[in-house]
This record gives structure tokens, sequence and C-alpha cells, in this order.
């Protein structure tokens, strides 16, 4: 807290010292994620300028702002969160008070949203189960369309000039995401083993939209223990797992111990990364090798 009140006077004094000349050429629309910001280049053009948050490298579960970041947002116009990542619950309250004036629109508006249990054991003392809700909803063609749907709505209001500009991109985009779901439903049908590892459970939605099965060694963010490390090994060698994946931003130890015990291949991918199609693409390609 003592933190967030010394960044927020910095803010505040950057704010005081600004001048008529400091006006951005461009609206400024910030956001928490990189694809985010390739959403709405898709959508808007060279209409706004994005302002990302969460740096390359960094987790959205835990990243904190720096002082420059949170100054960025007295320029931001709109806040486009993407709906459930740690860094929007902890942050948003936060980031609003600095721009009462911006507003914040949420993404995940309209997704089915996807329930992971939260917790390694399944109940507690109580006997109640504890879920929350799986953020990472952009890892999946359906729901890109809901978030492009959004995205576009909130693009409306804010440029009620350019309707016809951002109809046109937003019809083009809409084909774009069309064409991708067929690309990538090609490149996964006729795959005989559909179970795959995970180290942290990133691709559910991707999972639910082509019949495929996620196992996750992270468990609520925790490194596995040995028990969940044995029965991951357990369960591979059980259903012929041959697939790890494993995010840019995690350490590789635990899925290359994995790895040597079952003989099964790491895959490195990026949810992250600003090439986010590409990224959806790359998914398939190596869950299913043969037919790319």
């Amino acid at each position: 807290m003592k933190k967030f009140i010394l960044c927020l006077g910095v803010v505040l004094l950057a704010v005081s010292c600004r001048t008529g000349g400091d006006v951005m050429d461009k609206p400024v629309i910030s956001v928490s994620i990189i694809p985010q910001q390739y959403f709405i280049e898709q959508l808007a053009g060279d209409l706004v300028e994005v302002n990302v948050m969460i740096p390359p490298g960094a987790s959205p579960a835990s990243y904190e702002p720096s002082v420059s970041q949170l100054a960025k947002l007295d320029q931001s116009e709109a806040y486009f969160r993407i709906g459930y990542i740690g860094f929007e619950q902890s942050w948003m309250e936060k980031i609003s008070s600095i721009n009462p004036d911006m507003k914040i629109m949420d993404l995940s508006e309209g997704v089915e949203i996807i329930l992971e249990n939260a917790g390694e054991d399944e109940e507690d003392h109580h006997g109640h189960s504890h879920y929350g809700p799986d953020p990472h909803i952009w890892m999946s063609v359906s729901n890109a369309r809901i978030i492009a749907r959004n995205i576009h709505n909130n693009l409306m209001l804010l440029f009620p000039h350019e309707k016809e500009y951002l109809q046109t991109r937003f019809d083009i985009f809409i084909l774009s995401l069309d064409s991708l779901h067929v690309d990538i439903a090609s490149k996964l049908e006729g795959i005989e083993n559909r179970k795959f590892m995970i180290y942290h459970p990133a691709l559910t939605y991707y999972a639910r939209d082509y019949s495929l099965e996620q196992f996750s060694l992270e468990i609520e963010g925790k490194t596995p223990s040995p028990a969940h490390l044995k029965e991951m090994t357990d369960l591979a060698l059980q259903h012929q797992i041959s697939k790890i994946l494993i995010q840019s931003q995690f350490d590789r130890k635990n899925a290359e111990v994995l790895a040597r015990e079952t003989g099964s291949e790491i895959i490195q991918f990026d949810p992250l990364d600003l090439h986010w199609g590409k990224q959806m693409r790359y998914i398939a390609e190596q869950l299913n090798p043969s037919n790319q």
C-alpha cells in the first residue's frame, strides 16, 4: 500500500506539471497483455496507440506496474481489461483511481468462462470445492470472435465518425478468425492421441474448442510436488502422452524431468506473443506434426 501511495503521488505530480503541448497525437488505449495489442491493432488500425501494461517476459499473475506505466494511464481514453488475470484482480481498482475519467471495458463479457480447480485438494475441510475462472480466454479462436466484437463495439463508441472504417476492419478480422479456426481444425484432424501435458494450464479453452485433453503439472501457480510429478509421470505412461507444452515464461526443469521419465517431447510456446495467430497455428502443428 505504501508503494502504491508513493507511485500515485509521483503520477499526480507528473499530471500537475503537464501542459497543453503534451497532448498525444492519437488516443491511447491501455490493455493488460500483449495479445490484446494484436487484436486492437487489427481492429483499429492506426486510429489509436496501444499501451500494454505487462511487458514481455513478465507474469500476468504477479506483475506490478512501474511508476512510468502508471503515469501513462493518465493519457488513456480507455482501459480494455482481458477479464480475470491476477494483475487485473490486484490492480484495477488502483488503476481506476489514477484516471477516474478513463473508461474501463471488460473484453471477457459474453465469453463462456471455464472454472478451474483453484487448489491442490479438491475439497477443503468443510467439504467445499474451490474453483475460479480460467483467465486464459484469449487462447481460443471462438473466444477471440467475442473479444473482437467487444473491442469493435467499444471502438465504435470512442470513434463515432469512423464507423465505416471500423466496420470494414472488423469484417476482415472476423474472416481471418474463421480461416484460422478451419486451419487449426484441419491440422488437428485425425490426431489419435488427443491428450497432452502442459506446465501451466493456459490451453483450457483451446483444448475445449478442439476436443483435446490438457493435464497440468502446475497447480494453483505452484511448482509441482514430487508426488504430483510422480502422478503425472504415471498418467503420461498410462495414456502414452508424448507432448509436454511449456510457456517460454516458465522454468523447464520439471518438464525436463517428466520428459526423461516418459520419453515425451517438450514443446515451448508463448501465449503472450504479439503474433497471436501464428502461435495458435504453431500449437496445432506441434500437437499433430504429421498434419502440418
